[in-house]
Parts: C-alpha cells; structure tokens; sequence
C-alpha cells in the first residue's frame, strides 16, 4: 500500500520541477505544499531546491542574478512575477472587439461617421 501522507526531507524537495509549459504560480503551489510537508528542512534547503527546479525563464535569469538571500524573498518575488505572467498570457480583445463593445451602450453614436 502507497502512503501518501508521510512527510518528506531536503532531499524530496528536488525532484518537484516545473514542468515544461507549466505557469510558475502552478510550480510555486505545487512546491509550497510540498515544502509544508518537510517540517525538518531549513529555507536554505527550500530556497535552493525551488531554484534548481526552476525551467528555463525570464524569472529562472532573476532568480539566479538577484541578491533575494531569504526563501521568503522568492515567494514575494515568485508571486509578483506569477501574477505577471498570468496577466500578461490572457488574450486581449482586439480592436474589432473593442469597437462592438463601445458601441452597445444604448444612445451612442460612432463619432466617424458624424461630419
């Protein structure tokens, strides 16, 4: 039988990586309650192992260029650049759309076509 609630070391901790085409704020959960489950493992351990476990990224370059020297350092700075980049992979409405939109509103008219 698996025993899935048994609590991990250090050492468990790398083998959490981010997955290829996963959204660092899936990486960043999926580690954070990994690394809940390790009661014995100190913020360096975590600090490095989220590091290591990091793909190739803009914020995997941050990561490995910044003076950020607490794992609590990264989670902020994790969390500003997942927020980031969930916004920024949102589809924008295009211009077409916009125009529909602007439109809608009962009693307005298209100023292009006054004259």
């Amino acid at each position: 039988m698996i025993q899935t609630d048994r609590l991990y070391s250090a050492d468990d901790l790398y083998t959490v990586l981010q997955r290829e085409d996963e959204p660092l704020r899936e990486y960043d959960a999926r580690f954070s309650h990994d690394y809940s489950r390790c009661p014995k493992t100190d913020d360096r351990a975590a600090y490095s192992a989220f590091k290591s476990g990091l793909q190739s990224s803009h914020f995997q370059y941050l990561v490995h260029n910044s003076n950020w020297r607490t794992y609590d350092e990264l989670m902020k700075q994790a969390a500003v650049h997942a927020k980031a980049e969930y916004f920024n992979s949102k589809p924008r409405p295009s211009a077409r759309q916009e125009k529909s939109v602007t439109k809608s509103y009962p009693g307005q008219t298209d100023d292009s076509s006054a004259g």
